[in-house]
């Protein structure tokens, strides 16, 4: 235990006094001091106001350290009639200590009515409602991602793409919009200087929309990834991407001067037609 203290930080405790609540709690936390208990206390301070706090500003005292502040709550009590405000002879009200205690057991309920619209942003919302908030976009969340890193509003975006390719894998992706790494099944021939000729400069092969297209570069080699990791990647792009584009995943190689082909050329660089021989057989051949 002595150790254990000895270890611990020393911060000074913040002023929270006159803030509002949700900054106060903000506050304390960045200043190592995540245990709060909050308390109600009957005040005309706007709501949720903090009142008083302890261990007072400036004081030194240990990372961890409990903080108690009182915030301003008009209570329960004046929504009932006047007769249940009258206090005793020293200044002492049953109902009203009463209504407080219903007021902290049923505060998160009221917070969750009145602050309901958090419960549809990602970005406030509360950790554990995330899950059921991704199923209304279809958005399925990975459990091994860390829960700040939930992201759905760059969702469908090359930033957003590059984001949770970088959390999976930890390396930062390039993607190249607007290209596609191949020309096609080309067919050249002489004098063809800028494409082929069968149909005039002809390419077999499906049309390419290269607006819809992007190349995603992983910057590692493909013979140190392992398989498992290379089809979550293709599921990642695959849920990211927006839905009418087509995608192309490579992988780093090595440094050299590498030139981009086609993957099929006849008449360019292959052996097809050129110095062969055609032997007819003939019937005295056996």
């Amino acid at each position: 235990m002595a150790t254990d203290l000895i270890n611990r930080r020393v911060v000074r405790v913040p002023d929270v006094v006159g803030r509002p609540f949700i900054k106060a709690t903000i506050v304390l936390e960045d200043a190592g001091l995540a245990k709060i208990v909050t308390l109600y206390r009957e005040s005309y301070e706007d709501r949720d106001t903090v009142l008083e706090q302890r261990p007072a500003r400036g004081q030194m005292v240990y990372e961890g350290t409990e903080v108690t502040i009182w915030v301003a709550r008009r209570g329960y009590l004046e929504n009932l009639p006047a007769i249940y405000r009258r206090s005793d002879g020293i200044g002492r009200n049953l109902v009203r200590e009463l209504c407080f205690v219903f007021e902290h057991m049923f505060d998160s309920v009221e917070v969750n009515l009145i602050d309901g619209w958090r419960f549809y942003d990602p970005h406030v919302a509360p950790v554990e409602f995330l899950d059921w908030l991704s199923g209304w976009t279809a958005f399925t969340l990975d459990l091994d991602w860390p829960e700040p890193q939930k992201l759905y509003r760059i969702r469908g975006t090359k930033r957003g793409l590059a984001l949770f390719l970088k959390l999976f894998t930890g390396q930062e992706p390039d993607i190249d919009e607007n290209t596609w790494p191949f020309k096609g099944f080309r067919v050249e021939a002489d004098g063809a200087e800028s494409g082929a000729r069968v149909g005039l400069d002809s390419v077999v092969l499906p049309p390419v929309d290269l607006a819809h297209c992007f190349v995603v570069t992983m910057p590692m080699k493909y013979e140190t990834v392992a398989t498992e990791t290379v089809i979550r990647i293709h599921r990642i792009i695959q849920m990211e991407k927006p839905a009418h584009t087509n995608y192309y995943l490579r992988f780093a190689e090595e440094k050299g001067d590498v030139e981009l082909r086609e993957f099929f050329a006849i008449g360019l660089r292959s052996g097809i037609g050129i110095g062969a021989e055609v032997v007819e057989d003939s019937e005295d051949n056996p």
